[in-house]
């Protein structure tokens, strides 16, 4: 399961995903990550949550590719099989790429998503939502 938090930016997306993680751990009985490309948030998250800063693992030119991004999600995946909610803020940012042109990467992930049992709240900054993506809103 996928769901989104979008809007343009400055809407308060990041202060709805930060809310939506800190309200899961009410109910989540796994384990909860959040993934985001700065350390600005990390006082926001209680430590019940584990808090990633991806840009410590970004390429020197800062960006991410989809693959690349995929196979980060996996190992968290993979590295705690407790994991059951992975929170990610600012997916486009980080990829360098408009939500347009991220219906292949959803794909993927819906998939990954289904095969894992993983949930995933993930905010996009867009004034539209594309198409594809209104399945996840």
């Amino acid at each position: 399961m996928i769901g989104l938090v979008y809007g343009p930016k400055g809407s308060g997306k990041t202060k709805e995903i930060l809310r939506r993680a800190n309200d899961a751990l009410e109910v989540c009985k796994g384990n909860i990550v959040y993934i985001t490309d700065t350390s600005e948030y990390t006082q926001s998250i209680p430590t019940a949550i584990r808090y990633v800063n991806a840009a410590e693992y970004l390429p020197e030119n800062g960006r991410i590719g989809e693959e690349a991004m995929l196979g980060f999600i996996k190992g968290v995946i993979a590295s705690n099989s407790d994991v059951t909610d992975i929170f990610i803020d600012g997916l486009a940012r980080m990829l360098r790429e408009s939500a347009d042109n991220l219906e292949e990467f959803f794909v993927r992930l819906d998939g990954l998503s289904e095969r894992s049992g993983v949930k995933f709240c993930i905010s996009l900054t867009c004034d539209k939502l594309p198409v594809f993506l209104k399945k996840f809103s």
